[in-house]
C-alpha cells in the first residue's frame, strides 16, 4: 500500500473513532492528499481536514465538543508522526478546520479564501468519495459582511485551539497581557455591538476595543448562570476586586463562540428583513391622488353625496376602498379620523358578524361617499351600529348607559381585549402583561394574542387621504363636534362639506 492510500486508510479509522463519540456531520480531507489523487503528497506534507460539527446551538456546548475533539487531534498528531516518519514532536502535522453548516452554506473560510468550501475537492474520509465542494456550500450569502468577519474569526480560533502537537503543546496560549481580553476577541465583539446598536455610527466604532470589552461583559452577564467563573475572571481583569488571572485557551474559545452565537442572531434578523416582502411605492403620488384613485374605484360615478345602507353593498365598496396594499414604502395614504383621534389604516378584514379596520370590530350601518369638488376634498363618512359586549368587563353596561344618557366623557364607548389563539378572550391588561388564566391554567400568551377593539355603542368616523383638507389639524375639534352631532341625529354632513372647502391640505 502506498503512502497516500495508507494515510487515507488511517484517517478513515481515526474518523470512525471520532464519529462514534462525537457524531460530526462530516469529516473531509483536502489539499495535497486529495489533489490529483494525492500525486503531490509526501512524507513532508501536512494533512488538512475539515470537520463539520453536529447541530449544537449553544456556544458553551460547542466549546465542550471542541475540547473533546482535541484529544483526538492529539492522537492524530502522534500517529501521523510515526506513519510519515516525522520525529520532531514539536511540529504540527495536521490542520483541522471545524465549521458549522451555517459557515459552509455561507462559504466563509477562516483565511478569507473566496468560495473555498464550494470550489475545492474534498474527500469524505468515512464514505471514501471525493466531492467537488462540500454539501450545501455556497447556498446562502451572508447579508452583513461584519457577520462574515465573525464567522472567520471563530473558525480561526477553533483551528488555533485544535493546533496542538503530539506533545499537547497548544497554539492558542493562555492570555495574560495587560488588556482585559485578546484584542481580536474584543474587536469582533465590537462588530457585534455595532450591528445590534444603531445609536453610534461613528467611523471605526465597529473596531472600538472599549466597546468590545463592554460587549463581552454583557454577553457573559447573559450567560452568568453557566459561565459564572469566566464572568468573574473577566470582571477581575477589567479592574474588579478579585485577583487577576489568565484567560485559558478554553475560555478564549468560549468567548469566540459567544460572539459567533451573537453573529448568528444578527444575521437571522438581517436575513429576515431581506426576505420580507417589499412594500410597493406610491411613485411620488400625493396621498390625495392615491385616495382619489381608490375612491373612484369603490364609488364610481358619485358626484355630490351618495348614501349606502345595504350591508352587502357597503362591504363591497369598503373592500375595494381599503384593499391591500394600504402601506407603501413612501407612506400610508389612507387614514381614519374622528378629529383629534386619528390614525393611518393598515388593515381591513371581514367576518360574517362584523368588519375589522385596524383590528377594530364594527357593524357598519351606513356609509356616505362624498365628492363635491376637487378630488382632494373626497372623503367617506362611516356610521357604526353597536355590537354586543364581549362579556368580560363588568363596567361595560354602566358605560353604555352613560353614553345613552349623555353623561359619559365621550359620545361612544368601545371595549378593548385580547384574542388568544383566535379563541380565548382576555382583558386588555392581561394581553399587555402577556399572561392570563385560560381554562383554569395560568399561562403565557406572549405571541399568541392580538389586540381587538369592539364598538358597543353607536360610533362614526371619516375615511380620507392623509393629506386631505378634512385632515387639517386646526379642524380636528370642529370635526369631532360635527361627528358627535351626527350620532344624535343632526345632519351635519353638508356643514362638514362646506367647511372643508376652505381648509388647506391635511397632515401628509
Amino acid at each position: 500500500m502506498n503512502q497516500v492510500a495508507e494515510t487515507r486508510s488511517f484517517l478513515a479509522e481515526w474518523a470512525k473513532a471520532v464519529h462514534t463519540e462525537l457524531a460530526p456531520q462530516g469529516i473531509y480531507v483536502f489539499g495535497s492528499l486529495v489533489y490529483r489523487d494525492g500525486a503531490q503528497f509526501s512524507e513532508k506534507s501536512d494533512v488538512d481536514l475539515v470537520v463539520v460539527m453536529p447541530e449544537i446551538p449553544d456556544a458553551v456546548d460547542r466549546a465542550d465538543w471542541l475540547e473533546a475533539l482535541c484529544k483526538y487531534k492529539l492522537l492524530l498528531e502522534d500517529e501521523l508522526g510515526k506513519r510519515l516518519g516525522r520525529p520532531d514532536r514539536n511540529a504540527i502535522l495536521s490542520s483541522v478546520v471545524v465549521v458549522t453548516t451555517q459557515e459552509v452554506a455561507a462559504n466563509v473560510h477562516k483565511d478569507g479564501a473566496g468560495k473555498f468550501y464550494s470550489d475545492n475537492q474534498f474527500l469524505d474520509v468515512l464514505g471514501g468519495k471525493v466531492h467537488d465542494g462540500l454539501p450545501g456550500a455556497g447556498e446562502r450569502v451572508v447579508a452583513e459582511h461584519l457577520v462574515g468577519e465573525c464567522y472567520r474569526f471563530v473558525q480561526k480560533t477553533r483551528n488555533s485551539f485544535l493546533g496542538v502537537n503530539s506533545l499537547g503543546s497548544p497554539t492558542l496560549k493562555p492570555f495574560d497581557d495587560d488588556d482585559s481580553a485578546p484584542k481580536p476577541i474584543m474587536r469582533h465583539a465590537a462588530m457585534i455591538q455595532y450591528l445590534t446598536d444603531a445609536g453610534d455610527a461613528n467611523p471605526g466604532v465597529e473596531f472600538d476595543l472599549d466597546i468590545g470589552a463592554d460587549t463581552l461583559t454583557m454577553l457573559l452577564h447573559e450567560r452568568r448562570e453557566r459561565l459564572g467563573p469566566l464572568r468573574s475572571l473577566y470582571a477581575a481583569r477589567r479592574g474588579g476586586r478579585a485577583a487577576r488571572a489568565p484567560i485559558s485557551s478554553k475560555d478564549q474559545l468560549v468567548l469566540a463562540e459567544l460572539i459567533f452565537d451573537a453573529a448568528i442572531q444578527v444575521e437571522a434578523r438581517v436575513a429576515a428583513v431581506a426576505a420580507a416582502p417589499k412594500l410597493s411605492t406610491l411613485k411620488g403620488a400625493h396621498s390625495t391622488v392615491a385616495f382619489a384613485q381608490r375612491f373612484n374605484d369603490a364609488f364610481p360615478g358619485v358626484r355630490g353625496t351618495a348614501w349606502f345602507e345595504d350591508e352587502k353593498t357597503i362591504r363591497q365598496r369598503l373592500a375595494r376602498l381599503l384593499a391591500q396594499p394600504l402601506e407603501f414604502q413612501d407612506g400610508t395614504p389612507i387614514w381614519w379620523s374622528r378629529g383629534p383621534s386619528n390614525l393611518q389604516i393598515t388593515s381591513y378584514t371581514e367576518t360574517n358578524e362584523y368588519l375589522l379596520i385596524n383590528g377594530e370590530e364594527m357593524k357598519i350601518a351606513r356609509v356616505a361617499a362624498v365628492n363635491h369638488a376637487s378630488y382632494k376634498y373626497n372623503f367617506v363618512y362611516v356610521e357604526v351600529d353597536p355590537l354586543p359586549a364581549i362579556g368580560i368587563y363588568e363596567r361595560t353596561p354602566d358605560r353604555i348607559a352613560e353614553v345613552a344618557a349623555g353623561n359619559g366623557p365621550f359620545s361612544y364607548y368601545s371595549e378593548e381585549y385580547g384574542l388568544v389563539d383566535g379563541v380565548h378572550l382576555v382583558t386588555r391588561a392581561e394581553a399587555d402583561d402577556g399572561s392570563a388564566v385560560i381554562e383554569g391554567e395560568l399561562q403565557s400568551i406572549l405571541g399568541r394574542s392580538e389586540i381587538r377593539g369592539r364598538y358597543v355603542t353607536k360610533y362614526n368616523f371619516i375615511i380620507a387621504a392623509a393629506g386631505a383638507p378634512i385632515m387639517d389639524t386646526t379642524y380636528d375639534y370642529t370635526l369631532e363636534g360635527h361627528l358627535n352631532a351626527l350620532l344624535k341625529g343632526e345632519d351635519r354632513l353638508p356643514v362638514i362639506v362646506q367647511e372643508t372647502m376652505r381648509l388647506y391640505t391635511g397632515r401628509f
